[in-house]
């Protein structure tokens, strides 16, 4: 059962009031969520795989090469929706947007077989109507009441000759990763007492389908919430929504110019024009009795009446190129199987 925002809310504070364990699953902007117990799951129709918790017997690995293929949208067709961007990004009206697209693919293994096969942190599989496999975390609270965000922002192919002294030190990236993690801080004072980072730009190891491996940039932003943390766990998971590292700053300025923005970020090979985001770079986590743990849902294959879509996107400065964001959006299309 689909809930709303203020349904979702009281359903978590209720659930974990009791300390019954449950799975959510949230779209991008928290307006409409799956709730369910554990125990009630129907695990025919959701498969989940949080950090090594899952309701499903992942299979041995077949050996078979993944083929992907992509479609992307021309450079040309990317430029409108970064030039909406970066100009309200020159006008003061945002200073990070993340920009995404959605990318038509065809894969030969289906969305069951991508669950099973991909390496992730976090994985879920919806009715056989969209997998993720993130890397993201979004939050991570223990038993204490100590909370963890792990924004990633800056990605760099590791076959580049010093690419993690070149992301590190890269003026763009840097100010880029820095924005979110002030984000990540101002969003988690919003409900913890005391906040800090923890680790700032750390680099993490990321391999893909096809025997590449990629960079990602990470920091670690923590507080501490209050004694009663569960009884009011979805007040907090909610008041953090959208997730800072998938939407910009200021966060409600900045989710304006990215509706406005993705409208144009769709490929018009089957005649059609936008697309929303939906569950893609929404949430899903569990809350296993004494601690939540949840990631972004980000790297994300969609089933559409027209085949299958890919949503990958990137955060755009004032320093941002429109080539480099394009290459990198289509950088971030692959499938995290050894």
């Amino acid at each position: 059962m689909k809930l709303n925002r203020a349904e979702s809310i009281k359903e978590i504070n209720d659930l974990a009031s009791n300390k019954i364990p449950f799975l959510m699953i949230s779209d991008f902007e928290g307006e409409e969520s799956m709730i369910c117990p554990l125990k009630n799951l129907n695990s025919e129709k959701v498969k989940y795989w949080i950090n090594g918790v899952s309701n499903h017997i992942i299979s041995k690995k077949q050996n078979s090469q993944i083929t992907l293929k992509k479609f992307p949208i021309s450079l040309e067709e990317y430029q409108p929706a970064f030039e909406l961007v970066r100009t309200n990004i020159l006008l003061g009206n945002s200073f990070l947007t993340n920009l995404t697209c959605a990318t038509e693919i065809e894969l030969n293994i289906n969305l069951h077989e991508i669950f099973e096969r991909s390496e992730a942190r976090y994985k879920v599989l919806l009715d056989d109507k969209f997998v993720c496999f993130s890397p993201e975390i979004f939050v991570q609270i223990d038993e204490f009441g100590k909370i963890s965000s792990f924004p990633m922002k800056g990605t760099i192919d590791a076959t580049i000759p010093d690419a993690e002294n070149i992301i590190l030190t890269d003026k763009k990236e840097f100010y880029e990763h820095t924005t979110i993690v002030d984000l990540i801080r101002n969003d988690i004072s919003k409900v913890a007492n005391e906040v800090w980072v923890e680790k700032f730009r750390y680099i993490d190891k990321i391999q893909t389908s096809d025997n590449k491996e990629i960079l990602q940039v990470s920091s670690q932003v923590s507080g501490l919430l209050s004694n009663d943390w569960q009884q009011n766990l979805g007040d907090t998971i909610y008041a953090l929504l959208p997730a800072g590292s998938i939407s910009g700053a200021p966060k409600d300025k900045t989710l304006a110019i990215i509706n406005e923005a993705e409208k144009y970020t769709y490929s018009t090979r089957f005649g059609e024009v936008g697309y929303r985001r939906g569950f893609y770079t929404g949430i899903c986590g569990i809350f296993d009795g004494k601690i939540f743990d949840s990631g972004v849902m980000i790297r994300f294959i969609e089933k559409t009446e027209n085949g299958l879509v890919y949503k990958s996107g990137g955060g755009i400065t004032a320093r941002s190129s429109a080539e480099n964001e394009y290459q990198e959006m289509i950088q971030k299309i692959y499938v995290p199987i050894i």
